[in-house]
């Protein structure tokens, strides 16, 4: 079931530039507990021994039904049947497996079923009962009312349209779940849940009157609803209030998270029954826990460190628990070599694996690493005797700048209490390796090369002349421009692209800015404008060059003056908003460049080409606005491409081995194909492949984006299709010839920025910004 997204139109340009931008003891019985952790009995005569604790729930993908899309709702039945409810391109669909996802049966579509005339309407958030009844709403598919139908499906195939205008305040449901009884408790997000009978559509009574209810789930006897500010619990079977379940009311509010609606098709909370009576399960990032209405205590069943759980692709959708202790997680994965699919996850107890890791993996980032998390997730599945742990450098809470972190980190490293691998993104390598503090990981490349080869054009300039190599990118982007066949022409480096731009001055109003990255406001552009410059910057003794920093400055300066209306009326609405280093990726990101350019907002689009999906987003802009071209991005330097999640191994790294085994796996096809919209992969296998860069649907559609016209105010449509083969092989041939990276040091970069932004904003020289930046650097290199 293809998913449209339409983004508003805007009608001032700090609200464009913004779209643009963004583009799971005690309590619960513990036989089940105990019987995992049964041990026969050992030796105690050597007690100096600790005994090692064995025993927890391993990760397994379930099979789906054959063109399965992304899941709606899944649940197990009375019977032990697993039922999955799933969209794809022509409808929703359901289907049944008796053998726990091995095999199942012919699909059923419920558009069929409950005679829903499709050339009018479509169905959305189907809910399944464990009895066998499913709820569907249907809203009218051409959009132009908000007319909306809803039907109950019975367990004997019988058929009822819901008149539920009376009951509901707010016109629509935004959830539904069934109770064991097979009653409907309605959510509409305004008012009040509603338990109903569908078989007459009697009202059995209301709870939560006057409050917006994030999620709830009917549990037993027991009613859980989760609000924005705390949670309550009911008896099903008097309706009444109970006492506040302490310690879970504790755990589910300590993170603010919970307590948000963000999506009604997935879920921050999933819920579901336990082993007993009094006993519920939930799921959330940090794993799958238990509790007993009759206990006070939240057990940890299964960590989500240690599978897909904590991944930031996965959000929940359904949970369910066999009668054989087996956990059922349905998810949908953003993760873009998923196809942004759904997924159940199977946890099944394994009495003889350990139930922690026997080795702690420590990975470091400046900034905190999705990608990393990604990778855990996948990695720690593989190798379960491995635990990964992410440490951040800035958090942002602390205050901490980047000197600050990195002496912190060095200092740690010295002591040899430092992490066992690096993410380098931001942080000087070069210094890091002339003192040694990176081992040499030629051999573990050199393998890379034999299994699927490494783009050679990428990796010759991290080699030393002795063939020892300390790091690499485990992904790159390319910098692109995008405008006008003759501007694109033009701006062959950083002088003739300000030249270029200058000349439009007469042009630019508060609605029409020179360049796209100027959206970031002064610090952001002069970071984001820097991917093609700063390789220019650096001396062979990592101290800066005064006269090519002047040079940015300078052109930069004047692109900034040119624009200089739109930029004051960005400050006046953006206020005191300062964009973070952790916004830059997206900033000069080409997807969110490509509306801007559509809506009449810039003369010209730069940023970064990180993945197929953005080449559909430039290839479709083309095809809607004849004269518009793209072209490789040159600056100070030329030929660049910028590295992503470059990796280094401690050299002394507590856990070599384990460290070692990481980074291989790392660019293996298995490991590259990971967070792939995060940057191209390195693994030549990987990036020469058609799979890679088959973005989209089967017909290769990726959605609808849209802009507010900057001139006339009018509502833009942009169709995202795939590249065609043409234009892909030029930018896979592009991807290979590019030779010199920009190497994000951040102590660099934070100097000229700083320093830049206070000369764009009149504060002090040219001058004075360019021997303020070396300056800083200088005392940075000398400490």
């Amino acid at each position: 079931m293809a998913r449209h997204h339409r983004w508003k139109q805007g009608t001032a340009l700090i609200a464009a530039m913004v779209l643009a931008l963004t583009p799971g003891l005690a309590g619960c019985g513990n036989k089940e507990k105990a019987d995992h952790t049964k041990k026969e009995n050992t030796d105690t005569k050597d007690t100096q021994k600790e005994e090692k604790t064995m025993g927890r729930y391993l990760e397994e993908d379930v099979a789906l039904p054959e063109d399965c899309g992304d899941i709606q709702d899944m649940t197990l039945l009375e019977d032990g049947t697993l039922r999955v409810c799933y969209g794809q391109e022509d409808g929703v669909f359901y289907s049944d497996s008796s053998d726990g996802g091995k095999s199942w049966k012919e699909a059923v579509d419920l558009s069929e079923v409950l005679k829903v005339d499709t050339s009018k309407y479509g169905l959305s958030y189907p809910k399944l009962g464990a009895k066998g009844g499913i709820f569907v709403s249907a809203y009218d598919a051409s959009g132009e009312t908000e007319e909306h139908k809803y039907y109950y499906l019975a367990p004997d195939g019988s058929v009822k349209e819901l008149e539920l205008s009376q009951i509901l305040a707010s016109g629509y449901v935004s959830e539904a779940r069934f109770t064991d009884k097979g009653n409907l408790i309605i959510n509409d997000f305004s008012t009040a849940l509603v338990e109903m009978n569908p078989l007459d559509g009697s009202v059995v009574r209301k709870y939560e009157e006057g409050s917006v209810v994030s999620c709830f789930a009917p549990i037993g006897k027991y009613l859980v609803a989760v609000t924005n500010s705390t949670v309550h619990y009911y008896d099903l079977e008097t309706g009444e209030p109970l006492e506040d379940a302490a310690a879970l009311t504790e755990q589910l509010t300590k993170d603010e998270g919970h307590l948000e609606l963000t999506s009604t098709t997935s879920y921050p909370l999933v819920f579901s029954k336990g082993e007993e009576e009094d006993c519920l399960l939930y799921a959330e990032e940090g794993g799958v826990y238990r509790y007993s209405f009759k206990g006070s205590v939240v057990e940890e069943l299964i960590d989500g460190n240690l599978n897909s759980l904590s991944s930031p692709d996965i959000s929940l959708v359904a949970m369910s628990r066999d009668q054989d202790g087996n956990f059922y997680v349905a998810v949908q994965d953003s993760s873009a070599d998923m196809g942004h699919m759904g997924r159940i996850l199977k946890y099944t107890y394994s009495p003889d694996t350990p139930a922690e890791p026997d080795t702690e993996l420590t990975v470091y980032s400046l900034l905190d690493n999705s990608y990393i998390r990604q990778v855990a997730a996948v990695f720690q599945k593989k190798y379960p005797d491995i635990y990964l742990n992410l440490e951040v450098g800035m958090t942002g809470e602390d205050g901490m700048t980047t000197t600050d972190a990195l002496k912190t980190l060095n200092t740690e490293i010295m002591a040899g209490n430092g992490p066992d691998v690096m993410i380098l993104d931001g942080i000087p390598e070069n210094t890091y390796i002339e003192k040694g503090m990176l081992a040499d990981i030629s051999s573990i490349l050199d393998k890379a090369e034999e299994e699927g080869g490494i783009l050679d054009n990428i990796r010759k300039p991290y080699q030393q002349e002795d063939g020892s190599q300390y790091v690499m990118p485990l992904r790159f982007s390319i910098p692109l421009l995008q405008g006008n066949k003759e501007d694109v022409e033009k701006a062959g480096d950083i002088v003739s692209m300000a030249d270029m731009l200058e000349s439009y001055q007469s042009e630019y109003t508060e609605m029409n800015m020179p360049l796209s990255l100027m959206g970031a406001g002064p610090e952001g552009f002069l970071r984001a404008f820097a991917d093609v410059s700063s390789p220019a910057w650096q001396k062979e003794d990592s101290s800066l060059n005064e006269e090519a920093v002047t040079e940015y400055l300078k052109q930069a300066g004047r692109i900034y003056a040119a624009g200089k209306e739109s930029m004051d009326y960005i400050k006046e609405m953006a206020g005191d908003y300062v964009y973070s280093l952790s916004d830059l990726p997206i900033l000069s990101n080409v997807t969110g460049s490509v509306m801007t350019l559509l809506g009449g907002y810039v003369k010209m689009s730069a940023g970064r080409l990180a993945s197929p999906e953005d080449l559909a987003h430039i290839y479709s802009l083309e095809q809607k606005m004849g004269n518009i071209i793209h072209s490789l991005w040159n600056g100070q330097a030329q030929n660049c491409f910028i590295p992503v999640q470059t990796v280094g191994i401690s050299a002394k790294a507590g856990q070599m081995e384990a460290a070692e085994k990481l980074v291989e796996f790392l660019f293996t096809k298995e490991g590259q194909e990971i967070g792939s919209d995060s940057g191209f992969p390195v693994n030549e296998a990987v990036y020469d492949s058609e799979d890679y860069w088959a973005a989209g649907d089967d017909q290769g559609r990726l959605g609808i984006s849209g802009s507010g016209d900057a001139n006339t105010g009018e509502y833009v449509e942009l169709e995202i299709v795939r590249a065609d083969e043409k234009t892909t092989k030029e930018i896979q041939e592009l991807g290979k010839t590019l030779t010199t990276p920009s190497r994000g040091n951040e102590i660099i970069l934070s100097a000229v920025a700083e320093n830049g932004t206070r000369y764009l904003n009149g504060e002090i020289s040219l001058e004075e910004a360019t021997k303020a930046a070396v300056q800083q650097v200088n005392l940075y290199l000398a400490e």
